[in-house]
């Protein structure tokens, strides 16, 4: 795959940035959305087509697990879950996550996503929440073909993001939100604003799901997209034809 023309979407840097915020990440973007990810992301999971108990499924841009107390249950002891993240630290942060709920249905790997080693045709299902904002037009594109490689015939998708809502009145509060709460909560928790300054550039860059949506039609996918509070997330949801 070719590198980005942008520095910010080099990989490289994707890991560096959030190796740095792991330590306040998932406190910090949770304090700073007044909760909303949280609401979203068990939206996003709750959207899922139905899944086999006993499926195995790939949770992308993992983080530090957020999104496995909504998963798990979905899965019984033969179900398997890979959970997949750029940052060595948000993986050693998972890592401790899995510890704690005591879960052996999760298997961690760390790289990049669109240079991941699993084989193709492996995944009943695939989820990603708030992983999206920091791939640009060409690395969209990419991922959709990976989803559509990874996926089993019948498989299904469920993805989140912020986004910028629709309204003058919503998308003021969202600019408001990018460049001046994200960087003021990076300050408090990680006494310094330009990492948390950097997620309101990748959140306004990338607008919302409409072009991941188009890009998963274009690799043949049945795909419905979603609106989450006046278009303050957005999501896509479906399967890969039989």
């Amino acid at each position: 795959m070719s590198h980005p023309t942008d520095p910010i979407y080099e990989p490289d840097y994707i890991k560096s940035l959030f190796d740095k915020m792991s330590k306040t990440y998932g406190l910090a973007n949770y304090v700073s959305s007044f909760g909303f990810t949280e609401r979203w992301r068990a939206a996003c999971l709750k959207n899922l087509p139905a899944v086999r108990p006993e499926a195995t499924g790939y949770d992308l841009m993992t983080g530090m697990g957020e999104a496995w107390g909504h998963i798990l249950p979905k899965l019984t002891a033969d179900g398997r879950l890979i959970a997949v993240d750029i940052s060595p630290v948000m993986v050693q942060k998972a890592v401790a996550h899995r510890q704690k709920i005591r879960n052996r249905t999760v298997d961690l790997v760390q790289c990049d996503v669109l240079n991941n080693p699993f084989e193709p045709n492996t995944a009943d299902f695939i989820v990603s929440t708030f992983g999206l904002k920091t791939f640009n037009d060409s690395q969209t594109a990419a991922l959709a073909r990976e989803v559509n490689r990874l996926l089993k015939p019948g498989g299904s998708f469920s993805f989140v993001e912020i986004s910028a809502p629709k309204g003058w009145l919503f998308y003021g509060l969202y600019l408001f939100y990018l460049k001046t709460v994200i960087p003021l909560i990076g300050k408090l928790f990680l006494n310094s604003a330009d990492e948390y300054r950097m997620l309101g550039v990748y959140c306004q860059k990338f607008g919302n799901c409409k072009k991941f949506a188009d890009c998963l039609q274009q690799q043949g996918l049945e795909v419905t997209y979603k609106d989450y509070f006046f278009g303050c997330a957005s999501g896509v949801t479906g399967r890969k034809k039989k």
